[in-house]
């Protein structure tokens, strides 16, 4: 997916992240970092991750 030259203001983008066509949970991704929602666990407030923390975690060596 490419947002290219979308500007999008006040509205968080959704996704159903999906494996083997079961779903895992939900993907928010409002203008201030990520927030997931796994699909069993009963919250009422997401897991919230910055993009700063994003990043960090996307660059660092997963091994």
């Amino acid at each position: 997916m490419s947002t290219r030259g979308l500007a999008v203001k006040g509205i968080d983008l959704s996704f159903d992240v999906k494996v083997d066509g079961k779903v895992l949970g939900t993907l928010l991704v409002p203008e201030g970092g990520l927030d997931w929602r796994p699909k069993h666990v009963r919250r009422h407030n997401p897991i919230q991750i910055g993009w700063t923390e994003f990043a960090r975690w996307a660059e660092s060596d997963n091994d």
